[in-house]
C-alpha cells in the first residue's frame, strides 16, 4: 500500500515537491523516493511496506532490466501462485512479479487477485499501463493540461494545487446527495478518477454489467458460500506484517472473525452507543474496545480534513482513523474490514427490498431511498442519476446492485483507504473481491432478500457459526452526534454540522 505521483507536464517543476509530499507522504511512511527524472517524466513514490518490508529492493519507483519503471499502490495477493505458474520460481514481492509480467508481456489483468493501481513507463518514455483494480479499492486520479500532458496521483489535492484547478460546484451538490462526488470523479474541475476495472491506455478489462447478466440461481449452497468466504478471507491475510480485524456487531465483520484466527481485534464507539455497549458486555476477551471522546473527535476531524484537502464522506471515517491509530501503536499494519458485502449480497435492506419485486425501475423511488439530500427533480444531479440508470439494461433489482457496486462501493473504499492510510495502516476487503463476487452475482433477489432483511445467505451462515438471534438482530452501527462534538454550534443539526465543517476545507 503506497502513494505515487508522476507527470510528463512541463508545468510541474521540482518546486512542486512540497505540495506532492504534503498530500502523498502519509500514504507511505516507510520510504519516500524524492523526485526522480525519467525519460521526460517526473516520478515520486511513498511506500507503506507490507510484503517484503525489510528489502530495499522492493522500494519504488521500481526499475527493470528492460529500462522501464513501475509505480504501484496496493497488493497482488496471489503473486506467489502467478510466479509459480509463469516462471516456476519464487519472487520476493508482488512488485517484482508485476514488473516481470509486464516486461515479458504476460500480464493478464483478470488474473490479479488483490487491490491496486499502477503505472508503467517503458524505456522510450511511453506510458504503457495505467490501471485501477476491478472494484475501485485503490484511488487513482489524473489531469491533462492544455498541452495534453498527463499528471497522475494517488490523491487529487496535489493536482488541484499544482494546476490551480477550481472547485467543481456540481460535485458539491453530489456530495450533499450522496456524500461524495459520485459522478464528477473529484471535487475539482479537471481532476478525473480512473474508473474501476479500467486501463487508461488499453481500455476496460472488467465490465460489471456483463458480469451481472449471469444466469441467476434461486438457491445458495451454504457449503459453497462457506468455502468461498474462507478462501477470500485467507487471501486477504497474505502479509509479512501483523494483521488485525475491525469488529462490530455486524454480520460481515463477525463472519470474518468466525472464519479466521486473529490475535488483534479492534472496535470503537462512544459510551452509550448500542454497538459499543453490546461489545463491552459480550465482545471477545482479546477485543481492544476503544472509547471515543468528543474533544478528540473534533481534533482528529480537523487533522484529517487538512491532510486530505477535501471533504470526508461520513462521520465514522474519523472513528476508523482513531481505531487504526491504536492498531498501529500495537504494531499492526494491516486491518481487515467488512466493506462490500452489502453491495454484493443486497445488504441495504430498504432499497434492495423495494426493488426486488418491481417490474420497471423507478428513478424517483431510488433517489428518495438513497439520497441524503434529495436533489430537485430535473436538477443536474437528478438528471445524472436518471441518465446512468437509463444507460443500463438490467432488471430493477440488478440495476440497483450494479449502481451500488459501480458507484457506491468505491466511495466506501475511499473512506477505508484514507482513514487507515492516515494512520499508517493498510485496510483490506475480505468480503468484496472476485472470490465473493463470482458467487454473489449468481444469486437471485429472492435468494438474497428475506421478508425485511437482506444478505440472507450470509446471515444463515453466521447463524450456523453463532446463533440465530445474533445473525438476524438489528445493527445500529457507530453513530456520531456532532452536536456533542461541537456544542458551541446550537442552531444546526448533526447532519448540517457535518456538511458545513467538511465543505469549509474546499475554501482553504
Amino acid at each position: 500500500m503506497c502513494g505515487y505521483f508522476l507527470t510528463n507536464s512541463t508545468l510541474v517543476d521540482n518546486a512542486a515537491i512540497n505540495r506532492i509530499r504534503k498530500y502523498i507522504d502519509f500514504r507511505g511512511p516507510d520510504y519516500q523516493s524524492g523526485i526522480i527524472d525519467f525519460k521526460g517524466w517526473k516520478l515520486y513514490h511513498a511506500r507503506l511496506s507490507i510484503i517484503d518490508p525489510e528489502n530495499d529492493n522492493s522500494n519504488q519507483p521500481f526499475f527493470d532490466e528492460s529500462g522501464g519503471v513501475l509505480l504501484f499502490n496496493g497488493e497482488i495477493l496471489n503473486y506467489s501462485e502467478l510466479a509459480e505458474r509463469y516462471y516456476d520460481e519464487d519472487f520476493y514481492s508482488d512488485t517484482a512479479l508485476l514488473s516481470r509480467l509486464i516486461v515479458d508481456e504476460r500480464l493478464e489483468l483478470s488474473e490479479l487477485d488483490g487491490f491496486f493501481s499502477f503505472a508503467y513507463v517503458d524505456v522510450t518514455g511511453t506510458l504503457k499501463w495505467l490501471v485501477r483494480d476491478q472494484f475501485g479499492v485503490k484511488p487513482l486520479y489524473y489531469h491533462r493540461d492544455l498541452s495534453g500532458a498527463l499528471t497522475i496521483s494517488s490523491e487529487p489535492k496535489p493536482l488541484a494545487l499544482i494546476f490551480n484547478l477550481p472547485v467543481n460546484n456540481e460535485a458539491i451538490e453530489e456530495y450533499r446527495a450522496a456524500r461524495s462526488p459520485i459522478f464528477s470523479s473529484s471535487y475539482f474541475d479537471g481532476v478525473e478518477s480512473l474508473a474501476p476495472g479500467c486501463c487508461l491506455i488499453n481500455g476496460e478489462y472488467f465490465n460489471l454489467k456483463d458480469e451481472l447478466e449471469f444466469e441467476k440461481s434461486r438457491e445458495c449452497d451454504q457449503s459453497d458460500l462457506h468455502c468461498v468466504l474462507k478462501t477470500a478471507i485467507e487471501s486477504r491475510l497474505v502479509a509479512d506484517v501483523p494483521v488485525g480485524l475491525c469488529l462490530s456487531m455486524g454480520v460481515d465483520s463477525n463472519l470474518i472473525y468466525n472464519l479466521a484466527d486473529f490475535d488483534k481485534l479492534y472496535s470503537i464507539g462512544f459510551e452509550g452507543d448500542p454497538d459499543f455497549e453490546y461489545l463491552r458486555k459480550n465482545g471477545p476477551a482479546k477485543l481492544n474496545l476503544i472509547k471515543a471522546e468528543h474533544s478528540q473527535y473534533a481534533s482528529d476531524l480537523d487533522f484529517l480534513l487538512k491532510l486530505r484537502g477535501e471533504p470526508l464522506s461520513v462521520p465514522n471515517e474519523v472513528l476508523l482513523f482513531q481505531l487504526a491509530k491504536k492498531a498501529k501503536a500495537d504494531g499492526v499494519k494491516v486491518l481487515l474490514s467488512g466493506e462490500g458485502a452489502d453491495e454484493f449480497f443486497a445488504g441495504y435492506d430498504r432499497i434492495f427490498k423495494a426493488f426486488s419485486n418491481l417490474n420497471a425501475f423507478d428513478i424517483d423511488l431510488f433517489i428518495d431511498l438513497y439520497c441524503y439530500e434529495k436533489p430537485a427533480k430535473y436538477s443536474s444531479v437528478y438528471k445524472k442519476f436518471e441518465s446512468i440508470f437509463l444507460s443500463i439494461d438490467l432488471e430493477p433489482f440488478e440495476k440497483v446492485r450494479w449502481f451500488f457496486v459501480k458507484y457506491h462501493m468505491p466511495v466506501l473504499f475511499r473512506r477505508l483507504d484514507f482513514a487507515m492510510m492516515a494512520a499508517g495502516v493498510e485496510g483490506r476487503e475480505p468480503l468484496a473481491n472476485r472470490h465473493t463476487f463470482n458467487l454473489a452475482k449468481k444469486l437471485a433477489a429472492k435468494t438474497l432478500i428475506g421478508n425485511k432483511l437482506g444478505k440472507i445467505p450470509l446471515r444463515r451462515l453466521l447463524a450456523d457459526l453463532t446463533t440465530e438471534n445474533f445473525a438476524y438482530m438489528d445493527k445500529v452501527g457507530f453513530p456520531v452526534d456532532l452536536t456533542k462534538v461541537f456544542p458551541e454550534i446550537s442552531d444546526q443539526t448533526s447532519y448540517d454540522i457535518w456538511f458545513s465543517k467538511n465543505l469549509e476545507i474546499l475554501n482553504k
